[in-house]
């Protein structure tokens, strides 16, 4: 289990600009980066999951170096503007709030709702997925639906467990924890004959804690800094050579 878990360290304060703008899709809004200089129709697409800190600008920034690449960079607020500030109970709090409001089926169907949408209105035909702590459970889901071609899962949650549900993956999967997130070998052996099982990766950040890279990540630390930089071009490259590929 993750040594630092979601409730115990706040969200830091962030002077980051975000770039995107934001739309509604069913019930809930997506924050959405457009590629510069591009235009609709999008090839390719990225949905990106939050923490349990939601609409945090550190995840927004994480969406426009995303689309400063070339991608699509959309950001669903899965829990309609809620966070778990506004929750009681500490972990096992949030962890009820959220089995009884937002369970996983939830949110693989507005993630499908996502998909239809921007499909539709934006033209994308392929898509990756990343999920930050609390997105990394909802990715170990996702990744079993053929509608994406690559997953990255930063500093995953400990419900990530356990690893039968990476026999099922559609995909290659990019794991990057942090120092004390649960070992990602298990999830990359359960995949071991999958056709892409040469494709899937793992890098641990074995000098951050959990959260660094997502909305308790605080950039103005030089180390912190250095290492969210890595974790966007390991993400880049990722998606670079695996969205727009089938297996």
């Amino acid at each position: 289990m993750s040594e630092i878990t979601c409730h115990d360290i706040p969200p830091v304060k962030s002077d980051y600009e975000p770039i995107g703008n934001t739309v509604k899709v069913a019930d809930f809004d997506v924050y959405v980066s457009i590629p510069e200089n591009k235009s609709k129709p999008f090839k390719k697409a990225i949905i990106v999951s939050y923490d349990i800190y939601g609409f945090h600008p550190n995840l927004k920034q994480y969406c426009d170096i995303l689309a400063k690449a070339g991608f699509l960079a959309l950001l669903p607020d899965y829990f309609r503007g809620q966070t778990s500030e506004s929750f009681e109970g500490g972990l096992q709090g949030i962890i009820k709030f959220l089995k009884e409001n937002y369970p996983t089926e939830k949110n693989v169907e507005d993630t499908l709702k996502v998909i239809e949408y921007f499909r539709s209105e934006y033209g994308v035909e392929n898509f990756g997925f990343t999920g930050f702590c609390w997105g990394g459970i909802l990715g170990s889901v996702l990744c079993s639906i053929k509608d994406f071609d690559a997953c990255v899962l930063i500093h995953y949650a400990p419900g990530i467990q356990p690893p039968e549900k990476f026999e099922k993956s559609q995909c290659p999967i990019a794991f990057l924890p942090a120092a004390g997130d649960v070992d990602s070998q298990p999830f990359i052996d359960a995949m071991k004959d999958k056709p892409f099982a040469d494709k899937n990766i793992q890098n641990r950040f074995n000098d951050m804690k959990h959260g660094f890279a997502g909305s308790r990540g605080n950039l103005n630390d030089e180390l912190i800094k250095k290492r969210v930089d890595e974790v966007f071009e390991i993400s880049i490259k990722f998606f670079a050579e695996n969205v727009g590929v089938k297996y």
